[in-house]
């Protein structure tokens, strides 16, 4: 196999990379507090068949989150909390704490605050949030500041990170990261509202678009290669 062959390969195994990215972003479009990702890739340097000639091939290094916020969208459910900023809720997995910008929670049979999941939503200090039964009226402040008709309840803590990309998706909207959370104390809460995805469907339709052309194209030397070497056998095969 000839090096232009290598060469379209490793091109074929990037675009079916970025294409399942691509696709993964897409279908998670209305997936709440979603956050697109892009495929990372490094040069990789091979020597040539000729002396002093290198050869580059690309490898899979990952991927890169888009921390941009997505669009607050009002619910009207007082249990329904969006983020302004780069904060995101702490809370209790039997994992151990996870992270997530879903806030689309409720109350459990305990009373607890809880995701979707059934995962306890932690204050500040890691402590579970508890409502008392019977309450009726919810109100959340923008700091996360909790309160009932009979007064102060507790407070949803924030959480931020110094860089955002060493938090690892972990399934249903959470995040792992052995990094160490900073109290957030920028970002506000805003009650009945939910964040949307940040994923821009036009766009990521355009990049699949090219992405079947580039794939398309490189099949294309793949095959023009595999004729050459066809000829040149049966060629040589004549001529013997």
């Amino acid at each position: 196999m000839q090096t232009a062959t290598y060469v379209a390969l490793s091109r074929q195994s990037v675009l079916g990379r970025s294409m399942d990215v691509i696709a993964n972003n897409l279908a998670n479009m209305s997936t709440t507090g979603f956050k697109s990702e892009a495929p990372l890739f490094q040069e990789y340097l091979q020597p040539g068949p000729v002396k002093g000639q290198t050869i580059s091939y690309v490898r899979d290094a990952g991927v890169v989150r888009d921390a941009r916020s997505g669009e607050l969208s009002s619910t009207g459910n007082p249990l329904d909390i969006g983020i302004d900023g780069d904060g995101y809720f702490q809370v209790n997995t039997a994992d151990g704490p996870r992270y997530t910008r879903n806030g689309r929670f409720q109350i459990d049979s305990g009373r607890n605050l809880v995701t979707a999941q059934g995962n306890q939503v932690l204050d500040p200090t890691g402590r579970p949030i508890t409502i008392p039964q019977g309450a009726t009226s919810i109100s959340i402040g923008a700091d996360g500041s909790i309160a009932t008709e009979t007064g102060p309840i507790g407070k949803i803590g924030l959480t931020s990170f110094a860089n955002q990309q060493d938090l690892v998706a972990a399934g249903n909207g959470l995040y792992a990261t052995s990094a160490t959370p900073i109290p957030d104390t920028v970002s506000t809460i805003h009650q009945g509202f939910l964040e949307a995805s940040n994923v821009q469907p036009i766009i990521a339709m355009t990049q699949m678009l090219d992405i079947q052309r580039s794939y398309t194209s490189a099949q294309s030397i793949i095959d023009g290669e595999d004729n050459r070497l066809r000829n040149a056998i049966d060629k040589l095969s004549k001529s013997a």
